[in-house]
């Protein structure tokens, strides 16, 4: 059983990787490279990838949206606010309890593992008189020290999932033409990319705020009408690099 378990990680983990190569090899063979030259690209960048370490650690966390679900049922339902529509501190066990919140939102995900990780990763803190608050609208995926592998290779799928759906895209579907904004600036001193950072994580923390309070009011049409459903979303996501050379 065990083994079976294993061998279906591991294919949906090439699967997962291979649609993440897809655009970028895409892109490579459009710029002119071979199937040889595109390989030994792709040989390099893993081996370069074994040889440098980073600050932080990859973790895995199991699962993609158990956390994140926790969160975010944490900030709208009614049992688990304040008088202020605030997320209230929670207990871990008893009555309206985190051990509650996690048994309705994830129930295969134990509860102790749940709050460990939100602690970790700076979502949740626990105050001085033992309960726990929640501290961040969304779940934050990385520390000081480590990253959470699952979310990451979420980000990572969905940003090469659009591209991919981008260069696939009839002309004449009826399916939405998916996007990919962004701004930039090469000519921004490194005080005001500090700045920029503080200024956009508040802009950006509001928009998607705004964001998701409409994908929850149309995502409760849909429960109640029990109709088809289809994923949709919007992440973003901050740029900090040296000016490439040649632009």
């Amino acid at each position: 059983m065990q083994i079976r378990k294993q061998s279906r990680i591991i294919d949906v983990d090439r699967r997962r990787a291979e649609s993440l190569l897809y655009p970028i090899a895409a892109f490579l063979r459009k710029g002119g490279l071979s199937k040889a030259e595109a390989t030994r690209c792709f040989a390099t960048a893993f081996e370069t990838s074994v040889n440098v370490k980073t600050p932080r650690q990859i973790e895995r966390i199991g699962g993609t949206t158990g956390y994140a679900d926790i969160v975010t049922f944490w900030t709208r339902d009614k049992e688990f606010l304040d008088g202020r529509g605030r997320p209230r501190a929670l207990s871990m066990r008893g009555h309206s309890s985190f051990s509650t919140l996690v048994h309705r939102v994830a129930p295969t995900l134990d509860a102790r593992r749940a709050l460990t990780v939100l602690r970790e990763y700076g979502n949740v803190r626990k105050d001085k008189d033992g309960k726990y608050r929640l501290v961040r609208p969304f779940f934050v995926v990385s520390n000081q020290t480590k990253m959470a592998f699952e979310p990451a290779a979420a980000f990572l799928s969905d940003a090469s999932s659009t591209l991919s759906k981008i260069l696939r895209h009839p002309r004449n579907s009826r399916t939405p033409q998916l996007f990919w904004r962004k701004v930039e600036s090469s000519r921004i001193s490194s005080v005001d990319a500090a700045r920029f950072n503080a200024f956009a994580s508040e802009r950006s923390l509001l928009f998607l705020e705004e964001v998701d309070d409409w994908l929850e009011a149309h995502g409760q049409k849909v429960r109640e009408a029990n109709g088809a459903h289809r994923r949709v979303g919007l992440g973003v996501f901050l740029i900090y690099a040296d000016p490439e050379k040649g632009r």
